[in-house]
């Protein structure tokens, strides 16, 4: 009887908000970033983030976008002070279905103290601002919210990020606000750095039902190469309990907790062998809320060279029997932030068990960088963040981008003049040298590679039967070349690929 209730309103769901797909990147005079993003109940997006005259970032303000269904900009709301840089980084519904809370932070330099203050907005589905206020002012620190967790409708777990000055870059600290949301009272606030010298990296926040425990996932503490991730456990006021390392595969960056109900989380990250090893892959594990052990987990490893990092901030999307994984396909990480070869967004779509389904690739016209993930009232999922066009000479600037894919995580109305890609297969490292790796969706168990010069001509011609195949490339000259990809008759994929 659940699973029709479940399946019946999954349909109604999709008979008032038809599966609108789009890809675009919301190109303008100034340097914007997206951190987070949220579906509204009449089917549109809040995009949250921040806005600077260049990429030097001496003045920011902080800058939210409302997008309708089909991916056009409706409304922008910023957040002008002129003595304070001012962003925004958190977007969550409250307790008023038709009202959200838009959270971050603003600091000033006054003589010669810095000062720091968390701000928050309160809105409608539409941007209307409803209220506006900022609180908890620490002097010479720099605070970024960063994640949160909204217990019981009333009370607001805040994770910050805390960078006392001078030294923010190497000092940085994690702190755990908890706070009232009817009055915006600061209850009580807990300290990673207090009395320790190291780092620590504010990562993401879930709060237990099952045990009471706010725990917080965080780098830091003792690194080492067995597990940079570790787990704090805080009591509901905030008070210490223990700290750990995180369970698992050496998980190197970008991890994100992900709620499956009340006693299963998905903690999605970037693994690695080692740091001293430059392979990176994506790996999720199901977790027991109460016990944070294990209960299953999927890892997809790349080949060396071909480099794909879980998708920073919430890379992780549940909706219904789905769920829905961000990547960062063919990043250099020495080069970021100004990598001058194609990122694709990897978008990877998983059962209920972890079993992989789907690998779907956007973009390969320029650098992306997705920060967030939401699942949205059609089954579907929409994905944000910032793209860096590299094609264009001297362009030093960002630009917000929206996906949004349907069910399947597909794109269904590409545009003629589109530069960006859909592809079920793409080859990298792009460009490459000596080797490529042909990289097909788990969807399409057998396939061809053709590759052609620029005069049309075949030069390659390839069976593939698994997802990853190394294709020697040594005695191509160097240039461009364009691919194509064969599987059940149909192309899954084609682009352009450079041999150094």
């Amino acid at each position: 009887m659940k699973t029709l209730f479940i399946t019946v309103f999954i349909m109604l769901q999709y008979l008032v908000f038809p599966q609108e797909t789009f890809f675009q990147v919301y190109q303008t005079p100034k340097h914007e970033r997206a951190f987070e993003c949220i579906q509204t109940q009449n089917g549109k997006y809040i995009l949250v983030g921040d806005r600077a005259t260049d990429y030097n970032y001496d003045t920011i303000t902080g800058i939210s976008v409302l997008v309708d269904e089909f991916g056009n900009i409706e409304n922008e709301l910023l957040y002008n002070d002129p003595v304070y840089n001012t962003r925004f980084t958190i977007v969550t519904s409250l307790p008023n279905d038709d009202q959200f809370l838009i959270i971050g932070s603003k600091d000033s330099v006054v003589g010669v103290d810095s000062y720091s203050k968390i701000i928050e907005y309160i809105v409608d589905s539409s941007l209307t601002l409803i209220q506006s206020n900022s609180f908890f002012e620490l002097k010479n620190h720099l605070t970024y919210p960063w994640k949160c967790e909204i217990v019981d409708d009333t009370i607001l777990y805040l994770l910050i990020e805390d960078h006392p000055l001078p030294d923010s870059m190497f000092s940085q600290q994690l702190g755990v606000a908890k706070i009232r949301l009817l009055d915006d009272s600061l209850s009580s606030y807990f300290n990673q750095g207090t009395g320790s010298s190291s780092p620590h990296y504010a990562q993401d926040i879930i709060f237990s039902k099952l045990s009471s425990i706010v725990k917080v996932f965080f780098m830091g503490s003792g690194i080492d190469e067995s597990n940079l991730l570790k787990i704090l456990y805080l009591d509901t006021n905030l008070n210490y309990i223990t700290s750990f390392p995180a369970p698992g595969n050496n998980i190197s960056s970008t991890p994100c907790a992900t709620h499956f109900n009340d006693s299963i989380y998905i903690l999605t990250a970037t693994s690695s062998p080692t740091l001293s090893i430059p392979i990176q892959h994506i790996i999720s594990y199901k977790m027991s809320s109460f016990t944070d052990t294990i209960l299953s987990f999927t890892e997809y490893v790349n080949s060396f060279d071909t480099i794909l990092y879980a998708g920073a901030g919430t890379n992780t999307a549940i909706c219904g029997n789905s769920i829905f994984i961000t990547g960062i396909y063919n990043i250099k990480p020495f080069q970021f932030p100004w990598q001058t070869s194609p990122i694709w967004i990897q978008i990877t779509k998983m059962d209920i068990d972890l079993n992989i389904l789907s690998h779907h690739f956007y973009g390969g016209d320029a650098q992306y960088m997705p920060y967030c993930i939401t699942a949205t009232s059609d089954g579907g999922a929409f994905i944000t963040g910032f793209t860096w066009n590299y094609t264009i000479p001297g362009n030093e600037q960002w630009d917000i981008f929206a996906l949004k894919v349907d069910t399947a995580g597909l794109v269904t109305n590409i545009p003629e003049n589109a530069t960006w890609q859909k592809n079920d297969a793409i080859l990298c490292p792009n460009p490459g040298s000596e080797y490529s790796i042909a990289i097909v969706g788990v969807q399409h168990p057998k396939a061809t590679l053709l590759l052609y010069d620029l005069n049309g001509r075949e030069i390659i011609e390839k069976e593939l039967h698994q997802s990853q195949t190394q294709i020697s490339t040594t005695s191509l000259p160097t240039g461009t070349y364009i691919y194509k990809f064969i599987a059940n008759e149909k192309v899954i994929g084609t682009g352009k690929w450079v041999k150094q």
